[in-house]
């Protein structure tokens, strides 16, 4: 192709749509620099470069043509022109009308794809018009790099082999790039020959890969047989190493390649594989099978400091207390014969981040023995080997391209650590042929018996469950994740449909825990220790054999990308009951406890359910008013001004209406409210009668029996909870975690309530001194549980059940003073909202200054002593609870 064929080509890239760009951000600003820089060369600007035919423009790009069938030959030629080293192009790419080859070379991030596919690679050529492409945070470059190829890889074999792409074959294509990275990881550490299987490959396969299919198909058959054996195989493949192990067992089979795919495998070859990390590089190569998440490679995977919160309370920290304090070889020796039968078991293994973290732990720790046992024994044992068997290292998981990868990771992880263990100590075994293996099985882990995968321990092994399950709460489990609860909680939780999936796997834990001794920690939502969560699982897990060792107040989650996910969790541990000290987990603090209940809190185990009415005597609360009208009831400010417009009588039948939106943003919407007197005087009003009619017509077609017979009367709300006569306290039902206050507001009688609230009718003002309060916020955020991470608000579970000291007349006298001046000081910023005023970063002081006088005049009259944290108003809060049901118990025997 001539330089004006390549502008040509340019100006197509240029032109591209950005719908169907695949960095669509900056677009009209990439889009102008290509097109000048087109122009600049059309209209003479110098060209560079050094290659026949070829086009060298400053910093953006160089072309070179290549004749017909010659694209990767050019492409070599090109990476090394001398030029590129004085113009350092951002991109460099030769086509010849047919195909296309492209490289950045600062990354090393490279292109192979039809020619007529080329404008729907924008985002590659992004470079040439001065814009940096978005790149995750790597951690490390060649895990980022190896996933990088890989998946271009394989999707340039499904493009191929569009059969390998589906369901049918999925299998077989996980288990192809399994045995692809274990080859070339092989050969770069010396498992293999240096460069064997590439070399092999290469030399084999066709210049373009015509003959790659047959050549891996005989070199995976070859190498699951000793080289005595391999009569009926090509002679090259009697170089291959004799590898076993159940990684080349089986049917082999492998797909086509073309040119690209072909070119890809070549670059993944010439990739150090050296460095890659087992830690993470499972989760990283799952994402070769997965486009879904490669807009943020390298985002998907948990961090080692994350897994180390699971794995350190739960075994890790107490070896390493034995071992700092071990002060001869006996005791030393006592503890590796100890690491020797641990056993690490992960019924959600997923790409096995968990397990590969545990085994390189502990490898880690069997060297410091050793270590220390040379130290003693003043010399260097001979003969030492590793004691820590990979074969100890169990897991479950369902989806086949994570249960390849898990085993991988861990093969990866064992000789990486073996390596470093003969170069401390001088031996280990030989790699190959590989003699045992972890105990990854693919298989739905509520389906199938525990100890069938991890068999039952000897008396002397102990074994400890670890992970991260899928969480999905009841609303977003699929119906596979349904059926999987009914099969396994029916029968044994009543609402079990409530419950987050995650709840299985502490289930089967404790199962596995009382007939084995085991030891559990798991990563969960922190909804599974709030709300209504708390009394639907926990009171039977732990009405049996066991307790909770350690658990992690809720924080958020994150990856070593540096990007937190959207969900609190938090880390519970379970085992057989005993009288040690529990750990609780707050941020940075490490507290030692009694006891831990289930709602992660350093008390006795207390359930707070639901109850209609205040078991501490507080004024009752209702939920808000709910209209069920399709809308039609409601009003907006200018739908409200329109209608009193044309008939200003309708402002007998409009109330103000306010929802949790209207409480925090100080918006403001209206209703119909309409009593069976007036039905007849407002029908008179054509525009209402209109809008009745439409009530009725909605709820008369709803599918929900409740609603149908409302259809009746439609001027009427559907449910109405409440009215006052003086004043109204609405707490909305659901608000932003980052308030340091729950949101209350009092209002006139005339305001109607949505039932996004929860309403108190004339309701004395010390009510609101309490719900606007620290230790009140507490308490719902614990029981009530969140939605996502925002408080909600429940009347039965949070209300009426909330603790309070018996007040004197006083007290409450001093705290309606209180709630009065909260409300004073919140008008003096008129026309602020409550979202404004409630900001924590831009709270007035003093209305954080009245706040802080509420707390503490309420908390005086709970304890003497002020409260130092949330965690000890908490714990002061369920010993009330318990009392009083405890109290009210007795009183029902009694009766």
């Amino acid at each position: 192709m001539n330089p004006t064929d390549i502008y040509d080509a340019l100006d197509t890239i240029a032109k591209k749509p950005f719908e169907r760009a695949e960095f669509p951000f900056e677009f009209a600003l990439a889009t102008d620099a290509a097109q000048a820089a087109v122009a600049k060369l059309r209209n003479g600007a110098t060209n560079k470069s050094d290659l026949p035919g070829g086009v060298l423009f400053n910093k953006r790009f160089h072309y070179a043509p290549a004749p017909l069938g010659e694209v990767e030959a050019t492409f070599e030629i090109l990476k090394v022109s001398c030029k590129n080293k004085s113009a350092k192009p951002a991109i460099l790419f030769t086509t010849d009308g047919q195909t296309l080859s492209a490289i950045h070379p600062a990354s090393g991030e490279t292109l192979h794809c039809a020619f007529k596919e080329l404008g729907d690679q924008y985002g590659f050529f992004l470079p040439a018009a001065g814009k940096e492409r978005y790149k995750a945070l790597e951690e490390n470059p060649v895990d980022i790099k190896a996933t990088s190829k890989l998946a271009k890889l394989y999707d340039a074999l499904c493009r191929v082999n569009p059969d390998w792409g589906t369901d049918t074959r999925r299998h077989e294509m996980n288990q192809l790039m399994m045995r692809l990275i274990f080859c070339l990881f092989s050969e770069d550490v010396g498992i293999f020959s240096k460069n064997q299987f590439s070399r092999i490959l290469f030399t084999y396969a066709g210049d373009k890969g015509e003959e790659a299919r047959e050549v891996l198909i005989a070199a995976f058959r070859a190498m699951n047989v000793p080289q005595a054996q391999r009569g009926n195989l090509p002679a090259w493949t009697r170089e291959l190493e004799y590898v076993n192990g159940g990684l080349f067992a089986g049917e082999i089979d492998a797909p086509k390649f073309d040119s690209t795919a072909f070119n890809y495998l070549r670059e993944a070859c010439q990739l150090d594989w050296r460095e890659i990390n087992p830690d993470i590089f499972g989760s990283m190569i799952q994402s070769v099978a997965d486009p879904d998440i490669r807009a943020e490679l390298g985002m998907h995977y948990t961090s080692v400091p994350n897994i180390m919160k699971v794995l350190g309370p739960l075994f890790l920290n107490e070896l390493d207390k034995s071992i700092d304090s071990a002060q001869n070889a006996k005791e030393l020796r006592v503890i590796l014969e100890h690491m020797e039968k641990i056993r690490v078991f992960d019924p959600a293994c997923g790409s096995g981040n968990f397990l590969v973290v545990a085994y390189r732990q502990l490898r880690d720790r069997e060297m410091r023995v050793l270590k220390r046992l040379e130290a003693i024994e003043g010399h260097i044992t001979l003969n030492m080997f590793s004691i820590i068997p990979i074969r100890n290292f169990y897991g479950i998981e369902i989806a086949d391209f994570a249960v390849e990868t898990a085993k991988l990771a861990l093969f990866i992880a064992e000789y990486q650590a073996n390596s470093l263990f003969a170069g401390i100590f001088g031996t280990t075994f030989a790699p190959l042929p590989l003699k045992e293996a972890a105990h990854i099985t693919k298989e739905n882990a509520l389906r199938i018996e525990w100890d069938s995968v991890c068999l039952p321990p000897t008396k002397e092994e102990t074994t400890y469950i670890i992970g991260n399950p899928p969480f999905a709460g009841s609303t977003y489990q699929t119906k596979k994740q349904k059926e999987d609860m009914a099969l396994l909680m029916s029968g044994v939780f009543k609402s079990y449909k409530d419950l987050d999936y995650v709840s299985c796997w502490f289930f089967l834990s404790c199962k596995y825990i009382e007939n084995y001794g085991a030891k559990a920690a798991f990563v969960s939502t922190n909804s599974i220790c709030q709300g209504q969560s708390v009394s639907m699982l926990w009171e039977k897990i732990l009405a049996s054999n066991i307790n909770i060792q350690f658990g992690y107040l809720p924080f958020k989650w994150s990856n070593n990308a540096g990007k937190e996910a959207a969900v609190l969790c938090s880390i519970i541990s379970l085992e057989i009951k005993n009288n040690k000290k529990k750990i609780l987990f707050d941020g940075k603090l490490k507290n030692f406890v009694e006891n831990i209940n289930a709602y992660l809190v350093p008390s006795p185990n207390v359930f707070v359910k639901s109850s209609s009415f205040s078991i501490f005597g507080l004024p009752k609360m209702y939920r808000g008013s709910a209209a069920t009208d399709g809308g039609h009831l409601i009003l907006s400010e200018e739908q409200k001004d329109e209608m009193l417009k044309h008939n200003p009588k309708a402002q007998d039948f409009i109330r103000k209406f306010v929802g949790s939106k209207e409480v925090v943003r100080g918006e403001m919407r209206y209703c119909l409210w309409i009593g069976d007197h007036q039905v007849s005087q407002a029908s008179e009003i054509l525009d209402i009668k209109k809008r009745l009619t439409l009530v009725a017509e909605f709820r008369a077609a709803s599918k929900n029996s409740v609603t149908r017979p409302a259809a009746k009367t439609p001027h009427k709300f559907w449910f109405i909870s409440g009215h006052a006569t003086s004043h109204t306290i609405l707490v909305p039902r659901v608000t932003s975690e980052r308030r340091p206050y729950l949101p209350v507001v009092r209002v006139g009688a005339d305001v109607i309530s949505s039932d996004l609230n929860q309403v108190l009718y004339d309701a004395p003002d010390w009510c609101i001194a309490l719900i606007a309060s620290r230790i009140h916020l507490v308490w719902i955020g614990t029981v009530c549980g969140k939605l996502k991470s925002d408080f909600r608000y429940s009347n039965t579970l949070g209300w009426n059940t909330f603790p309070v000291p018996k007040f004197t007349p006083e007290q409450l006298d001093a705290l309606s003073k209180s709630a009065r001046t909260i409300l004073k000081t919140r008008y003096s910023h008129y026309p602020k909202t409550i979202a404004q005023l409630y900001d924590p970063k831009k709270m007035p002081d003093d209305l954080r200054a009245v706040h802080k006088a509420n707390d503490d005049l309420l908390e005086s009259m709970y304890r003497e002593q002020p409260f130092h944290n949330d965690t000890e108003r908490l714990e002061h809060l369920f010993k009330l609870y318990a009392a009083k049901i405890k109290k009210n118990s007795k009183r029902t025997e009694k009766k």
